[in-house]
């Protein structure tokens, strides 16, 4: 049920896309730079703060590995292929959005890895990133609908791969732990500076 409300929800978000494909967001605007990431991050960072994973931090790194592999591959040889040129008129390689793929890729990792709850806040992004990328001028909105479909392509592709990329693994390195990442935060209460410190574990 979830899943054909999510589709049905992406579906509309697309469609409103489509019909408001000339509002404009500032060129300036690096959002959609920043943001295409965070599912991804997500996907490494909310089992060490506390949610509970499917698989563990190696499992999802290699995972993940296989699934941005995948994407940059299907993205750049169809955007060198198709050479279609951007709304902006900058380049011929405006499909497919390579923002919302990345962002896409994530968002259906998280998904499958920790359950519709962050699956659904990290879909949010990709259509967030898709309107910004058609907003500023960079992508049709027909290029953001094919990334989404790589994107999530890709991340399936991962978890298709991942039983021969963690069998590929423990025979180059034989014997070792799996690696593991903490988060400690921080605060200075003489600047009121917070930050946080991230350790990995090999």
């Amino acid at each position: 049920m979830r899943l054909k409300l999510l589709i049905i929800v992406i579906f509309l978000a697309f469609v409103h896309l489509k019909s408001h494909a000339q509002f404009r967001i500032s060129s300036s605007f690096k959002g959609d730079d920043v943001v295409q990431n965070v599912p991804m991050l997500m996907d490494l960072v909310l089992e060490p703060l506390g949610a509970e994973a499917k698989h563990p931090f190696l499992d999802r790194t290699l995972e993940l590995g296989v699934a941005i592999v995948t994407e940059a591959a299907l993205v750049n040889t169809i955007k060198y292929t198709v050479r279609e040129m951007r709304p902006d008129g900058s380049a011929r390689n405006s499909f497919p959005s390579g923002h919302t793929a990345t962002a896409f890729t994530g968002a259906e990792l998280v998904r499958m890895e920790y359950g519709w709850g962050y699956g659904s806040a990290a879909y949010l992004m990709g259509v967030g990133v898709a309107y910004c990328r058609v907003g500023k001028g960079r992508h049709w909105w027909w290029d953001c609908v094919a990334g989404a479909g790589i994107g999530v392509f890709s991340a399936h592709v991962g978890e298709w791969l991942l039983p021969y990329t963690r069998s590929a693994w423990d025979r180059m390195f034989p014997g070792t732990a799996a690696p593991k990442m903490s988060f400690s935060p921080s605060y200075d209460p003489m600047t009121g500076a917070v930050g946080t410190s991230l350790a990995f574990t090999f």
